[in-house]
C-alpha cells in the first residue's frame, strides 16, 4: 500500500509514490470494463458515474483544442490559458514546468471532486 498523500510547503497535495500516468491507466482500464465505474482499489473515484457524459465532455473539449483548419485534429492537452487561470486562482500548481502533471491544492481537490460528482454522477 502506498504511503498517504502529503501536503507540500506550497499547499499542494501530493502522493510521492503514485505516478499520474499509472493512475490514469488503471482508471481507464476499469472505465473500459464498465459502463459506469464502480468502487475499486485501482480507481481513486469511488462513485458510480455516467461514462457517456464523461465521453461527451471530452469530445466537447476537443472542439476547443482544434489544431488545424480541417476541424478534425485536436490537441490532447488542456489550453494553457485555462491552466494558467486555474493556477492563478490557487487550484493547481504552476503548469509551466517540464512535468506532465500538476498538483491540486486542497481547495482545488475539493472543488474538483464536487464538480465531478455534480456533472458525472450516475442517475
Amino acid at each position: 500500500m502506498p504511503p498517504p498523500a502529503e501536503e507540500s510547503a506550497n499547499g499542494m497535495i501530493c502522493s510521492p509514490t503514485q505516478s499520474l500516468d499509472t493512475a490514469w491507466a488503471s482508471e481507464y482500464e476499469v472505465f473500459e470494463g464498465n459502463a459506469g465505474a464502480s468502487c475499486s482499489s485501482s480507481v481513486r473515484c469511488c462513485m458510480d458515474f455516467d461514462g457517456e457524459k464523461l465521453e461527451q465532455v471530452v469530445l466537447a473539449l476537443f472542439q476547443m483544442n482544434l489544431s488545424d483548419d480541417s476541424g478534425r485534429r485536436a490537441w490532447k492537452s488542456l489550453p494553457w490559458s485555462v491552466m494558467d487561470s486555474l493556477h492563478q486562482k490557487g487550484y493547481i500548481s504552476d503548469p509551466a514546468t517540464k512535468n506532465k502533471s500538476v498538483w491540486l491544492s486542497e481547495e482545488g481537490t475539493k472543488l474538483s471532486k464536487e464538480l465531478f460528482e455534480k456533472l458525472f454522477a450516475a442517475e
